[in-house]
């Protein structure tokens, strides 16, 4: 009889951590596929949306600079002026230049893409409740927390936070509203 390979000892620290790597992975592709297809479905990228979504936090009537919009994307910044043509190509955005400094690109939404980004964030609001429905109010609040705390650390302050999650306004432009989750 075959003897069994012995299994080498691990720290939970590192089994744990390659857990919740696989975990994270996993839910992110999962969770990515599903956004860029309701994307899809309004003829966009979810790099176009978030585009819009920065914008539509930003809520500057006179554009905002580029270098803004590429700080602001969740993938790579260099991206941001090919990906604002597209939308410009489409309707969604229109190309400004500041009247400070004629030098200075800056992008705004049109009505059309006021409307897309509304009717798109709806979808993707509504997906996120269904992806996320196995977790209370408070699970959902310290999973958020402790991901967050493993991209920016403990005593990171919320400027040091991703323009998207850091104390912004909500998607439409207008102040948060008091916060009303379900409770489990």
């Amino acid at each position: 009889m075959r003897e069994r390979p012995r299994r080498l000892g691990e720290p939970d620290i590192d089994r744990l951590g390659r857990e919740a790597f696989i975990n994270v992975f996993l839910a992110s592709s999962r969770f990515t596929a599903q956004v860029e297809q309701l994307c899809r479905e309004e003829g966009m990228a979810m790099s176009h949306y978030v585009v819009l979504w920065f914008l539509a936090r930003r809520h500057a009537p006179d554009g905002v600079p580029m270098g803004a919009v590429a700080d602001g994307h969740l993938n790579r910044a260099s991206d941001a002026t090919r990906l604002a043509d597209r939308l410009i190509r489409l309707g969604y955005l229109e190309r400004l230049t500041a009247a400070h400094d004629r030098r200075v690109v800056l992008v705004r939404m049109t009505p059309a893409g006021r409307d897309v980004f509304v009717r798109l964030t709806r979808k993707v609001k509504a997906l996120h409740r269904e992806q996320w429905n196995h977790l209370s109010v408070r699970e959902l609040g310290e999973l958020s927390g402790l991901l967050a705390k493993a991209l920016w650390g403990a005593e990171a302050a919320p400027v040091t936070r991703h323009p998207l999650v850091a104390g912004a306004p909500d998607d439409t432009g207008a102040p948060k509203p008091a916060r009303r989750g379900r409770k489990r």
